[in-house]
């Protein structure tokens, strides 16, 4: 009887750290295709920046040569994304669908809003 609770155990935690290392579809790195401020009629391809989405609502967001940690929350296609420097903290809104993280850092409708355009890996 013990042998098979200890089996029993063992296989559970195997199938447990299994499903949590998996996480979901949505984790990964996003790697930056364009962007632009709200208010320009032209897309930047030149900027370099990526986010990495980790398990747990945490994650990186990499541009500019620096590192910013982020938490982050997706519901439905909705994604929001908080990133904290200095003691600041920068709101991010968008959208996750097929692959693709379209965010932006304020309000969408002011021209001086960055938005980023990211695909999956």
């Amino acid at each position: 009887m013990k042998k098979a609770a200890a089996l029993f155990l063992a296989v559970f935690m195997v199938v447990t750290l299994v499903a949590c290392a998996a996480g979901g579809p949505e984790l990964g790195t996003y790697n930056g295709v364009k962007g632009k401020f709200v208010g320009d009629t032209e897309w930047s391809t030149e900027d370099e920046f990526s986010i990495e989405l980790k398990a747990g609502g945490k994650g990186v967001f990499n541009r500019e040569g620096e590192s910013f940690d982020v938490t982050w929350k997706l519901e439905g296609e909705v994604f929001t994304m908080t990133e904290t420097f200095l003691g600041l903290s920068i709101e991010y809104t968008g959208t996750l669908k097929d692959g693709v993280l379209d965010i932006f850092n304020n309000d969408p409708e002011d021209d001086l809003t960055y938005e980023y355009v990211l695909e999956k890996n």
